[in-house]
């Protein structure tokens, strides 16, 4: 094997294992958030940190109910528990939800039930063909 060849070789197995080098996730960083699937109903959840909210937007194309938690501020929060339900029927239960929650589910009506400092709210929503951002404002004490 000739000088250049191997300056070549060398070069070539610095860039691969440089290139697995930076695939890396940085250590005490929390990975994106997955798709998780609950009775057959796809959802996201989570987006406490900027990067995470940015994820998840970024993936939810296919999930059309998209609720946000929020106080009156505008500063995001984790709802107690969120139960999504058609026709009676839930289709979907949650603790710790959001900041960011988007659920994959068929155009419908559906009624969302939100727990938060023992205090229950609900809200019907109509889901059609296009996403549906549903922006929910909790009480000031939601904010822990």
């Amino acid at each position: 094997m000739n000088a250049t060849t191997r300056l070549a070789l060398s070069f070539a197995t610095t860039l691969v294992c440089s290139g697995a080098a930076f695939a890396q996730p940085v250590p005490g960083t929390p990975s994106p958030p997955r798709v998780q699937v609950q009775g057959g109903v796809e959802y996201l959840n989570g987006g406490a940190g900027e990067e995470e909210r940015a994820a998840i937007v970024a993936q939810s194309a296919d999930l059309p109910l998209r609720i946000v938690f929020s106080v009156a501020g505008g500063a995001y929060v984790v709802a107690d528990h969120v139960d999504v339900a058609s026709s009676g029927a839930k289709v979907l239960s949650l603790d710790n939800a959001g900041p960011l929650l988007a659920i994959k589910v068929p155009p419908g009506d559906y009624t969302i039930d939100v727990t938060v400092a023992g205090k229950s709210e609900r809200r019907p929503i109509k889901v059609g063909r296009q996403a549906v951002v549903l922006n929910w404002r909790l009480p000031e004490e939601a904010k822990r």
